[in-house]
Protein backbone atom coordinates (compact mmCIF):
# COMPACT_ATOMS: atom_id res chain seq x y z
CA UNK A 1 0.00 0.00 0.00
CA UNK A 2 3.23 2.75 -0.04
CA UNK A 3 3.32 1.97 -3.71
CA UNK A 4 2.33 5.55 -5.75
CA UNK A 5 0.27 5.53 -8.72
CA UNK A 6 1.83 7.28 -11.87
CA UNK A 7 -0.49 10.43 -11.23
CA UNK A 8 0.85 10.72 -7.90
CA UNK A 9 -2.42 10.42 -6.14
CA UNK A 10 -3.13 6.35 -6.05
CA UNK A 11 -2.35 3.47 -3.73
CA UNK A 12 -3.19 0.11 -4.23
CA UNK A 13 -6.69 -0.91 -1.87
CA UNK A 14 -6.27 -3.05 1.08
CA UNK A 15 -8.18 -6.30 1.18
CA UNK A 16 -11.14 -4.44 2.61
CA UNK A 17 -11.49 -1.58 -0.26
CA UNK A 18 -10.30 -4.20 -2.91
CA UNK A 19 -13.56 -6.28 -1.86
CA UNK A 20 -16.02 -3.20 -1.77
CA UNK A 21 -14.52 -2.10 -4.66
CA UNK A 22 -15.08 -5.44 -6.79
CA UNK A 23 -18.64 -5.69 -5.08
CA UNK A 24 -19.97 -2.83 -7.36
CA UNK A 25 -19.26 -5.23 -10.19
CA UNK A 26 -22.09 -7.64 -8.89
CA UNK A 27 -25.50 -6.90 -10.94
CA UNK A 28 -28.28 -7.99 -8.85
CA UNK A 29 -28.76 -5.34 -5.96
CA UNK A 30 -29.64 -8.24 -3.43
CA UNK A 31 -26.48 -9.39 -3.79
CA UNK A 32 -24.23 -6.73 -4.14
CA UNK A 33 -25.67 -5.83 -0.73
CA UNK A 34 -25.65 -8.87 0.51
CA UNK A 35 -21.51 -8.77 -0.09
CA UNK A 36 -21.20 -5.73 1.08
CA UNK A 37 -22.57 -6.58 4.27
CA UNK A 38 -20.04 -9.46 5.16
CA UNK A 39 -17.42 -7.03 4.12
CA UNK A 40 -18.88 -5.02 7.12
CA UNK A 41 -18.94 -7.70 9.09
CA UNK A 42 -15.27 -8.88 8.79
CA UNK A 43 -16.20 -12.04 6.99
CA UNK A 44 -14.04 -11.23 3.84
CA UNK A 45 -13.89 -14.78 2.62
CA UNK A 46 -17.57 -15.16 2.71
CA UNK A 47 -18.38 -11.94 0.80
CA UNK A 48 -15.43 -13.03 -1.82
CA UNK A 49 -17.26 -15.77 -2.96
CA UNK A 50 -20.25 -14.11 -3.52
CA UNK A 51 -18.71 -11.29 -5.42
CA UNK A 52 -16.89 -14.09 -7.15
CA UNK A 53 -19.99 -15.92 -7.77
CA UNK A 54 -22.44 -12.88 -8.71
CA UNK A 55 -19.96 -11.22 -11.39
CA UNK A 56 -18.75 -11.56 -14.38
CA UNK A 57 -15.47 -13.28 -14.97
CA UNK A 58 -14.42 -10.19 -17.78
CA UNK A 59 -15.01 -7.43 -15.69
CA UNK A 60 -13.10 -9.14 -13.01
CA UNK A 61 -10.27 -9.39 -15.23
CA UNK A 62 -10.71 -5.73 -16.41
CA UNK A 63 -11.16 -4.73 -12.67
CA UNK A 64 -8.11 -6.33 -11.53
CA UNK A 65 -5.85 -4.79 -14.47
CA UNK A 66 -7.50 -1.34 -13.43
CA UNK A 67 -6.57 -1.80 -10.39
CA UNK A 68 -2.92 -3.13 -10.45
CA UNK A 69 -1.56 -2.69 -13.78
CA UNK A 70 -2.79 0.62 -15.03
CA UNK A 71 -2.01 2.81 -12.38
CA UNK A 72 2.24 2.02 -12.97
CA UNK A 73 2.93 1.75 -9.21
CA UNK A 74 6.82 2.55 -8.39
CA UNK A 75 7.83 0.55 -5.53
CA UNK A 76 7.74 1.73 -1.91
CA UNK A 77 10.44 2.34 0.21
CA UNK A 78 9.47 -1.01 2.09
CA UNK A 79 9.94 -3.06 -1.33
CA UNK A 80 13.61 -0.70 -1.75
CA UNK A 81 14.60 -2.01 1.54
CA UNK A 82 13.57 -5.44 1.25
CA UNK A 83 15.27 -5.73 -2.54
CA UNK A 84 18.29 -4.54 -0.48
CA UNK A 85 18.01 -6.89 1.93
CA UNK A 86 18.34 -9.85 -0.40
CA UNK A 87 16.67 -12.64 0.60
CA UNK A 88 16.95 -15.94 -0.76
CA UNK A 89 13.10 -16.44 -1.04
CA UNK A 90 10.32 -13.72 -0.78
CA UNK A 91 6.75 -15.84 -0.56
CA UNK A 92 3.53 -12.99 -1.61
CA UNK A 93 0.15 -13.01 -1.41
CA UNK A 94 -0.02 -9.67 -3.36
CA UNK A 95 -2.07 -10.32 -6.58
CA UNK A 96 0.11 -6.97 -7.80
CA UNK A 97 3.90 -7.30 -9.65
CA UNK A 98 5.00 -4.21 -8.60
CA UNK A 99 7.99 -5.74 -6.43
CA UNK A 100 8.39 -8.55 -9.17
CA UNK A 101 9.07 -5.97 -11.80
CA UNK A 102 11.51 -4.43 -9.24
CA UNK A 103 13.64 -6.95 -7.99
CA UNK A 104 14.40 -7.77 -11.56
CA UNK A 105 16.31 -4.34 -10.52
CA UNK A 106 18.30 -6.29 -8.30
CA UNK A 107 21.98 -7.35 -8.55
CA UNK A 108 22.22 -10.86 -7.29
CA UNK A 109 24.51 -13.06 -9.36
CA UNK A 110 21.84 -15.72 -10.15
CA UNK A 111 18.83 -13.61 -10.76
CA UNK A 112 15.51 -13.48 -9.95
CA UNK A 113 12.37 -15.94 -10.84
CA UNK A 114 8.62 -15.49 -10.41
CA UNK A 115 6.81 -18.79 -9.18
CA UNK A 116 3.17 -18.60 -9.03
CA UNK A 117 1.45 -21.19 -6.56
CA UNK A 118 0.55 -23.60 -9.62
CA UNK A 119 4.05 -23.89 -11.48
CA UNK A 120 5.82 -26.73 -10.92
CA UNK A 121 9.45 -25.54 -11.00
CA UNK A 122 9.82 -23.60 -7.28
CA UNK A 123 11.39 -26.88 -5.75
CA UNK A 124 14.12 -26.39 -8.21
CA UNK A 125 14.61 -22.99 -8.04
CA UNK A 126 14.75 -23.20 -4.32
CA UNK A 127 17.57 -25.65 -4.77
CA UNK A 128 19.82 -23.12 -7.28
CA UNK A 129 21.30 -19.77 -6.11
CA UNK A 130 18.62 -18.26 -7.95
CA UNK A 131 16.31 -15.23 -6.40
CA UNK A 132 12.72 -16.46 -5.83
CA UNK A 133 9.63 -14.64 -5.48
CA UNK A 134 6.30 -16.62 -4.66
CA UNK A 135 2.95 -15.37 -5.83
CA UNK A 136 1.16 -18.00 -2.94
CA UNK A 137 -2.50 -16.27 -4.69
CA UNK A 138 -1.47 -15.72 -8.02
CA UNK A 139 -0.93 -12.69 -10.07
CA UNK A 140 -2.63 -10.26 -12.10
CA UNK A 141 -1.17 -11.82 -14.82
CA UNK A 142 -3.02 -14.58 -14.72
CA UNK A 143 -6.54 -13.88 -13.07
CA UNK A 144 -8.06 -17.07 -13.83
CA UNK A 145 -5.39 -18.40 -11.29
CA UNK A 146 -6.07 -16.05 -8.65
CA UNK A 147 -6.78 -17.40 -4.75
CA UNK A 148 -9.72 -14.77 -3.47
CA UNK A 149 -12.50 -16.85 -2.56
CA UNK A 150 -13.31 -19.99 -0.20
CA UNK A 151 -14.12 -22.26 -2.55
CA UNK A 152 -10.43 -21.05 -4.60
CA UNK A 153 -8.30 -21.40 -1.88
CA UNK A 154 -9.76 -25.18 -1.67
CA UNK A 155 -9.11 -25.83 -5.45
CA UNK A 156 -5.55 -24.15 -4.76
CA UNK A 157 -5.15 -26.59 -2.15
CA UNK A 158 -6.52 -29.65 -4.48
CA UNK A 159 -4.79 -29.30 -7.26
CA UNK A 160 -1.57 -28.15 -5.85
CA UNK A 161 -0.17 -30.15 -3.00
CA UNK A 162 3.09 -29.64 -3.71
CA UNK A 163 3.28 -26.15 -3.40
CA UNK A 164 1.10 -26.36 -0.02
CA UNK A 165 4.12 -29.17 1.10
CA UNK A 166 6.78 -26.90 -0.14
CA UNK A 167 5.48 -23.89 1.74
CA UNK A 168 5.35 -26.68 4.85
CA UNK A 169 8.78 -27.35 4.32
CA UNK A 170 9.81 -23.53 4.23
CA UNK A 171 8.08 -22.60 7.28
CA UNK A 172 9.81 -25.72 9.20
CA UNK A 173 13.45 -25.16 7.69
CA UNK A 174 13.35 -21.22 7.81
CA UNK A 175 13.23 -18.01 9.88
CA UNK A 176 10.08 -16.16 8.37
CA UNK A 177 9.74 -12.64 8.67
CA UNK A 178 6.50 -11.39 7.91
CA UNK A 179 6.28 -7.37 6.57
CA UNK A 180 3.15 -5.99 5.72
CA UNK A 181 0.70 -8.95 6.73
CA UNK A 182 -1.95 -9.03 9.06
CA UNK A 183 -1.46 -12.92 9.83
CA UNK A 184 -5.29 -13.56 9.11
CA UNK A 185 -4.36 -15.12 5.88
CA UNK A 186 -6.24 -18.39 5.96
CA UNK A 187 -2.96 -20.12 3.88
CA UNK A 188 -0.47 -18.56 6.05
CA UNK A 189 -2.04 -19.65 9.13
CA UNK A 190 -2.52 -23.27 8.64
CA UNK A 191 1.10 -23.60 7.30
CA UNK A 192 2.35 -21.87 10.43
CA UNK A 193 -0.13 -24.18 12.72
CA UNK A 194 0.82 -27.05 11.10
CA UNK A 195 4.66 -26.62 11.55
CA UNK A 196 4.03 -25.69 15.01
CA UNK A 197 2.33 -28.80 15.57
CA UNK A 198 4.26 -31.17 13.74
CA UNK A 199 8.15 -29.47 15.02
CA UNK A 200 7.23 -27.51 17.71
CA UNK A 201 10.50 -25.32 18.06
CA UNK A 202 12.02 -23.00 20.13
CA UNK A 203 12.92 -20.67 17.22
CA UNK A 204 9.93 -18.37 16.42
CA UNK A 205 9.20 -16.73 13.39
CA UNK A 206 8.54 -12.72 13.06
CA UNK A 207 6.01 -10.28 12.19
CA UNK A 208 6.72 -6.34 12.10
CA UNK A 209 2.96 -5.61 12.74
CA UNK A 210 1.05 -2.15 14.13
CA UNK A 211 0.54 -2.44 17.94
CA UNK A 212 -3.24 -3.29 17.69
CA UNK A 213 -3.42 -6.51 19.76
CA UNK A 214 -4.46 -7.18 22.92
CA UNK A 215 -1.30 -9.09 25.25
CA UNK A 216 -3.75 -12.21 25.63
CA UNK A 217 -4.03 -12.27 21.68
CA UNK A 218 -0.06 -11.78 21.48
CA UNK A 219 0.37 -14.53 23.37
CA UNK A 220 -2.25 -16.94 21.33
CA UNK A 221 -0.23 -16.21 18.33
CA UNK A 222 3.24 -16.99 19.78
CA UNK A 223 1.72 -20.51 21.20
CA UNK A 224 0.07 -21.96 18.41
CA UNK A 225 1.84 -20.09 15.71
CA UNK A 226 5.38 -19.81 16.69
CA UNK A 227 5.10 -15.75 15.87
CA UNK A 228 6.79 -13.36 17.77
CA UNK A 229 5.08 -10.07 16.98
CA UNK A 230 7.63 -6.66 16.22
CA UNK A 231 4.93 -4.27 16.95
CA UNK A 232 5.13 -0.31 16.18
CA UNK A 233 2.57 2.53 16.95
CA UNK A 234 -0.59 2.51 14.99
CA UNK A 235 -0.92 4.94 11.81
CA UNK A 236 3.59 5.43 12.30
CA UNK A 237 4.44 3.48 9.39
CA UNK A 238 7.83 5.00 9.07
CA UNK A 239 9.06 3.59 12.48
CA UNK A 240 8.67 0.20 10.59
CA UNK A 241 10.32 1.68 8.08
CA UNK A 242 12.78 2.67 9.75
CA UNK A 243 13.59 -1.15 11.49
CA UNK A 244 13.49 -2.67 8.18
CA UNK A 245 16.34 0.13 6.92
CA UNK A 246 18.64 -0.98 10.65
CA UNK A 247 18.05 -4.40 9.69
CA UNK A 248 19.18 -4.03 6.05
CA UNK A 249 22.26 -2.51 7.38
CA UNK A 250 22.68 -5.58 9.71
CA UNK A 251 22.21 -7.65 7.42
CA UNK A 252 24.46 -5.71 4.53
CA UNK A 253 27.68 -5.77 7.49
CA UNK A 254 27.49 -9.23 8.47
CA UNK A 255 27.52 -10.35 4.57
CA UNK A 256 30.58 -8.34 4.31
CA UNK A 257 32.37 -9.72 7.59
CA UNK A 258 31.39 -13.10 6.18
CA UNK A 259 32.75 -12.61 2.58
Amino acid sequence: MGSLAEDGVRHPPDWERFLKDAAQLVQNPGDKKHALALINKSQLLDAAEVIADRSNQADFTDYLRNTFVQPHFSPSELHKLILEIDPKIVITTNYDDIYDHYCKSGHAESGYNICKYYERFAVENIRSRIRLVVKAHGCVSDPTQIVLSRSSYYRAKRDNPGFYQLLDALFLTHTLLFVGASLTDPDIQLVLENANLSAPSAHPHYALVEKTRHESIKAAIKSTHNVELIEYPRKKHEIALQAMSDLKDKVISQRTLSA
